[in-house]
């Protein structure tokens, strides 16, 4: 009796879950650097983070749309980055759990960023005579 209730609850768990939202989350840890050391803004996505420096590490969401990265540093260009999504393998441990891959893809786990690694190459202004 014990070892078919233990089955019948691990199946349940595991039908009931959504793998890459519970293993991976639906935000991953992205590192920005570059060749600036002074203090740049940096736009993700239409969100602000002033006074940062490099290298800086934040979360970004996962989901289907790319997301854009904007550097403005005092005497440089302003650069633009775009992060491609790839699909998140963990997701495949739902298996035909309808329910777990809805839940990925509503929470955006079931896409993660292509790398985790980004590098701004930034130019400094040059005045136009």
């Amino acid at each position: 009796m014990k070892k078919s209730f233990s089955v019948v609850f691990l199946t349940t768990a595991l039908m009931c879950s959504s793998c890459a939202t519970i293993f991976t989350g639906s935000k991953k840890m992205v590192t920005f650097d570059g060749n600036v050391k002074d203090e740049i803004t940096l736009t993700i996505d239409g969100r602000k983070h002033n006074h940062v420096t490099f290298p800086y590490s934040v979360k970004i969401d996962g989901g289907f749309d790319e997301t854009i990265v904007k550097a403005e540093a005092k005497g440089y260009e302003t650069e633009m980055l775009y992060i491609d999504k790839t699909f998140n393998y963990v997701s495949i441990i739902n298996l035909t759990d309808v329910l777990g891959w809805a839940i990925d893809a509503a929470t955006g786990a079931i896409m993660k960023p292509e790398f985790k690694f980004y590098e701004f190459e930034m130019h400094p202004i040059t005045e136009q005579e």
